[in-house]
């Protein structure tokens, strides 16, 4: 057995999460007082069909901005933390950027998001090799988020732990836009303002947000500009969306500390992060553009294209090779016809489709000389390109029952051409070809229930950066994709005053991919595959309008993941839980609405201990948050005002917001701010 280390303080039993608050949100509920607003029926596309949530045989949380007053919009976390099975972390690093796990799926990544595909109004923001950054996102923008967990794959190909579909506004909230400003601790500043039409057949938007961040520890100050420009029109018997996004950010990496740093001093940085001056400059211009158009009663045609071009340059907390430049150019193109057709007394949506996308990265690395650039050390062209074609129906069997079924075979191609031949040629290639399917059956109970059962596939490529070799240049030949079964049964509830869900799921991934470090690169992600592993879960979810003026939201998670069987040479890890993920993780929230121009929310957010590497060698303990909004909303002048006051961790608890899964050194912990308030004024006009 390990000796378990503790790293941060907490009043808090592990047992935090208990099986009587779960009881609590499944006991009977009180009768709803008379006059109460129904809530919304909400539709989800994310399953590439737009259909009720109640008719969706699947685990699908969604997110409706508007019940979010008062929010400060630090990160999308605000928003993801609603729906179980997610796992976000990293708020306040724009450096590093939002990481996100769906049902374990993403804990290992250094940075970013990985094995989620994430959409953006249906244009995927996730890269050919399967990586995706956030950081272009203007979250004054967002209109709904939806979460599709599970294994996707034969919706969408490279990513086994679901989906993240953001849906944004094509249009200013007033007849011609909105002006926000904000201010807090820990030196944050933003202004924003946005600008548009809305006319019959033509709405247009343009925003631009600026934000400065000096953070809660020394080397973490950040600056990023986000511009965004939409437009919507009726063309050619369809409907047109074109967008456009800009990123311009220089952000500071404080990097992650060791236990006995941790004690000393929260606030400090990696010591090699001053040394090194590590940080990362980014500028990305992106544009897209969809249309769909119907094709009679029965069937429509869905088009999209994208492409892009990001440039990055970074700076690592180490000297040989630690300062990387890559220009990056993407893009891809993807259709979809639907059609509705019976068969006997069966009904069908039958979408078929395909995608092809292209990245290509020229990507160079310098020594790190104390924050100057040194000699070349490699230089190396890599690209990513997939081809996926699919299959979806959804059928309607007579009476109370549905199914869905999904095909999809995909071809990934990673190649890299090595410029860098003074140590020799590592040029290279990887080919990956991955059929997955997807098999959902649900029962209606009654107007009100489902009850659905679900078996799919899924696979997860390394990404460019994760194929990064050890020894040299080139590509790691010893890194395979990981494969995943998923079973899930679940219940899902939509009533006027009351939607529920609760799903039971185990998921086998075969070669779980793991990151670890060297330690003559500390600071530097390289990968392996550490065998098998078994997640076996629970995922209940709640959104009731108890009283007129009282709406109460909660979401629970119950995590059983660990590694079966054999792993690396130099590795026991059998019966070893996954790192990076909590065992229990809750949320409860209480929004109350006096009268109709002041809302008031009180958050509580809690999660149970947390493995910082694969040895299970020490443990982050669990914790709990209380968050508080307060917005208040009218008119003055024939302007519409909106000012709004946030707090969060109330208690000022220390407890840690990113944790680095298997770090060099014992350095595993990036720790949280304590207590943060900030407020904001909105103004639309």
């Amino acid at each position: 057995m390990h000796d378990r280390q503790r790293q941060c303080r907490s009043s808090h039993p592990e047992h935090i999460l208990t099986a009587s608050l779960l009881t609590t949100l499944l006991a009977p509920l009180p009768a709803v007082a008379s006059g109460t607003e129904p809530m919304p029926t909400i539709k989800v596309t994310s399953p590439r069909i737009s259909q009720p949530w109640l008719h969706t045989p699947s685990s699908v949380g969604t997110v409706n901005i508007d019940e979010m007053l008062g929010d400060p919009q630090f990160a999308l976390d605000e928003a993801l933390v609603r729906i179980p099975g997610l796992h976000a972390q990293n708020r306040y690093n724009l450096n590093q950027g939002l990481r996100l796990s769906i049902r374990g799926f993403g804990a290992r990544a250094s940075f970013g998001v990985r094995g989620v595909r994430v959409l953006l109004d249906g244009v995927p923001l996730t890269m050919p090799d399967g990586q995706t950054d956030l950081d272009a996102l203007d979250l004054g923008l967002l209109e709904q988020v939806e979460v599709l967990r599970g294994p996707t794959s034969a919706l969408y190909g490279n990513g086994a732990g679901g989906v993240l579909s953001l849906s944004t506004r094509a249009q200013p909230e007033q007849r011609h836009g909105r002006v926000d400003v904000f201010g807090g601790e820990l030196g944050e500043r933003r202004w924003r303002l946005e600008a548009g039409t809305a006319g019959e057949t033509v709405t247009s938007l343009a925003s631009v947000a600026r934000r400065t961040l000096d953070g809660h520890r020394d080397n973490m100050a950040a600056d990023s500009t986000i511009g965004t420009g939409r437009l919507r029109a009726h063309f050619a018997g369809g409907e047109l969306e074109v967008s456009l996004h800009t990123l311009d950010i220089d952000a500071r990496d404080p990097g992650a500390l060791n236990l006995n740093e941790l004690r000393s001093d929260r606030g400090a940085a990696h010591p090699n992060a001053m040394r090194y001056v590590v940080g990362e400059q980014i500028e990305q211009q992106r544009l897209s553009a969809s249309w769909s158009r119907p094709l009679g009663a029965r069937s429509a045609l869905h088009l999209r294209g994208w492409g892009g071009e990001r440039d990055f340059g970074n700076r690592l907390p180490f000297e040989a090779g630690g300062q990387t430049r890559f220009q990056r150019r993407f893009g891809g193109v993807g259709a979809q016809l639907d059609q509705r057709f019976r068969t006997g007394s069966v009904a069908h949506t039958l979408s078929i489709g395909g995608d092809l996308e292209q990245q290509r990265d020229d990507r160079q690395r310098h020594d790190n000389l104390d924050g100057a650039r040194g000699d070349l050390a490699l230089d190396q062209r890599e690209q990513a390109r997939g081809i996926g074609l699919f299959v979806i129906d959804q059928l309607a069997l007579g009476g109370p029952w549905m199914a869905a079924l999904g095909l999809r075979h995909d071809h990934i191609r990673l190649d890299v051409a090595d410029a860098f031949l003074s140590d020799g040629d590592d040029s290279g290639k990887r080919d990956f070809r991955e059929t997955s399917f997807n098999l959902g059956l649900g029962y209606r109970i009654g107007a009100h229930e489902l009850l659905y059962a679900r078996y799919g596939s899924g696979f997860e490529t390394p990404t460019n950066n994760e194929l990064a070799n050890p020894e040299g240049g080139g590509f790691n030949p010893a890194v395979d994709p990981a494969q995943a079964h998923n079973l899930e049964l679940g219940v899902k509830l939509e009533r006027d005053h009351l939607r529920a869900e609760l799903a039971i799921y185990r998921v086998r991934n075969e070669d779980e991919l793991s990151r670890f470090e060297r330690e003559d690169q500390p600071g530097r992600s390289f990968y392996r595959n550490t065998g098998a592993t078994q997640r076996d879960g629970a995922e209940l979810s709640v959104a009731w309008r108890a009283h007129p003026e009282l709406t109460l939201y909660g979401s629970y998670s119950l995590n059983d993941y660990r590694f079966r069987g054999e792993g690396p040479s130099d590795q026991d890890v059998d019966g070893n839980r996954l790192p990076g993920i909590p065992r229990q993780q809750l949320f409860v929230e209480a929004a109350w609405r006096p009268v109709p121009a002041w809302t008031a929310r009180l958050q509580a957010t809690a999660l149970d201990r947390v493995e910082v590497d694969d040895d299970n060698t020490a443990e982050v303990p669990g914790y709990l948050v209380l968050n508080a909004r307060l917005a208040w909303t009218g008119t003055w002048g024939g302007v519409e005002v909106q000012p709004y006051l946030a707090l969060n961790n109330a208690f000022d608890i220390d407890y840690i917001d990113n944790l680095r899964v298997n770090g060099g050194f014992g350095r595993y912990y990036e720790p949280a701010a304590g207590r943060v308030m900030a407020g904001g004024l909105s103004i639309r006009y």
